[in-house]
């Protein structure tokens, strides 16, 4: 490694150590990292456009489309329409609502991204929870870490997939036919733990006339506009359809989901700038500076050096390389975030791809469950968090990993012998 690749990586490992502390501000930190690597490449003559232009841009591209199409119809009253429809059948009782909320959030978290799974969820569950006099902490806790590992049969799950797909060569139907039988095996094993762990909040009752407001209560009063309402679910059909036969025909999820969002813009007319007010940008500039200081790692040629000591490690052994693929890349998105951990691991999977196509699986499997092992290592983790503390009731970094941290270590295992099992099929 010369002098400016020990000045990135430096300024790289720096950079994830200060977000790491939660003392300093993410997306500020992110993009002063960014700036710095700049000016170290620009001082060995590399232009920032050429930096720039390593940025994965399809990527912002695709969660900022998501945010906007979130937001459409989260203020037609469509999520709340389907809250009252989930909530209705349960009869209010806890945990019914509990493992109603956890299953809707198991299958929309296949075609929605786990930060605009949590985006939707996070303030129905409380806003239902407060009406029904329970905690919604034991809610979104389970939230945080149902959408991590439903994510991993999906392409557009979550951010690291996207991020894995773009660099790696990586079957979708294989994906698919690999990681849907395996999440659904960890929902059937986390629900009854989760269930047990949280026994002493989901067993208390919620009040009789409470529950009996709900039960009346005509989900069509939740609409705030039909026409966004309409549109909204129109908008995710389509992207359902496109996200499922899309990838066989050469369509880019970003693609699609830019072309959804502006048409959703375009019938909001005269609510466009409110729409785009409440858009996450500071996790799209957080996005752009990772994968700015990411870039900066493949253009002084770091991922190389890292991948062929992985290389000189696994050997031409499937098996250990599925492991690898597991459990560091896992371990290491517990304590930083899986975004960074999948753009660096993700062009090393792609060089190792022969030995097994399952390896980008594994790095995908791996990144999702370890994501939430610790609360700093997903953005679904971190809004759940947020949300809480915005209503003054917080989730503690030790109350998340309680649960989450045993629940995680025991899904790597259970998936890592799954992965190997297919490996002897594929």
């Amino acid at each position: 490694m010369d002098v400016v690749g020990g000045f990135v990586l430096a300024i790289f490992i720096g950079t994830y150590l200060a977000i790491s502390t939660e003392k300093v501000n993410r997306t500020a930190t992110a993009l002063l990292g960014l700036g710095l690597v700049g000016i170290v490449l620009w001082s060995a003559s590399t232009e920032f456009n050429v930096l720039v232009e390593h940025i994965e841009w399809q990527i912002v591209l695709f969660v900022t489309a998501m945010m906007i199409i979130v937001t459409v119809a989260s203020g037609s009253g469509m999520f709340q329409f389907l809250a009252i429809e989930i909530a209705k059948p349960t009869h209010a009782d806890t945990k019914q609502l509990y493992i109603a909320f956890l299953s809707f959030v198991f299958v929309i978290s296949l075609v929605l991204d786990t930060t605009s799974t949590m985006l939707i969820m996070a303030p129905l569950t409380i806003e239902l929870c407060k009406s029904l006099d329970i905690d919604f902490k034991p809610f979104l806790i389970s939230e945080a870490v149902v959408c991590n590992f439903a994510s991993i049969p999906s392409i557009v799950g979550a951010v690291p997939n996207l991020v894995i797909a773009e660099e790696t060569v990586i079957d979708q139907g294989l994906l698919f036919i690999t990681l849907m039988p395996l999440s659904i095996i960890l929902f059937l094993i986390s629900l009854p733990i989760l269930l047990r762990y949280f026994d002493a909040v989901l067993s208390v009752p919620s009040a009789e006339e409470v529950v009996d407001e709900i039960l009346l209560l005509d989900p069509h009063h939740m609409i705030r506009s039909k026409r966004d309402f309409y549109a909204s679910i129109i908008a995710i059909l389509v992207l359902v359809v496109s996200f499922t036969i899309g990838h066989s025909i050469g369509f880019a999820p970003s693609m699609v989901a830019i072309i959804v969002a502006s048409f959703l813009l375009l019938i909001s007319r005269e609510w466009v700038d409110d729409i785009l007010k409440k858009v996450n940008w500071g996790t799209i500039f957080f996005l752009i500076g990772l994968f700015g200081l990411v870039a900066a790692l493949g253009i002084t040629g770091i991922i190389d050096e890292i991948g062929i000591a992985i290389g000189a490690l696994i050997g031409d052994d499937k098996l250990v390389a599925i492991v690898f693929m597991i459990w560091v890349p896992g371990l290491l998105s517990a304590v930083i975030d899986n975004i960074p951990i999948s753009a660096v691991v993700a062009p090393i999977a792609n060089l190792f791809a022969p030995i097994s196509p399952l390896l980008p699986i594994a790095l995908i499997f791996g990144v999702n469950v370890g994501g939430f092992i610790l609360p700093i290592g997903s953005p679904a983790n971190i809004l759940a968090m947020a949300f809480a503390e915005k209503e003054h009731d917080r989730i503690s970094m030790s109350e998340f990993a309680k649960i989450a941290t045993p629940l995680g270590f025991l899904m790597l295992g259970v998936g890592t012998i799954w992965l190997m099992l297919m490996s002897l099929i594929f």
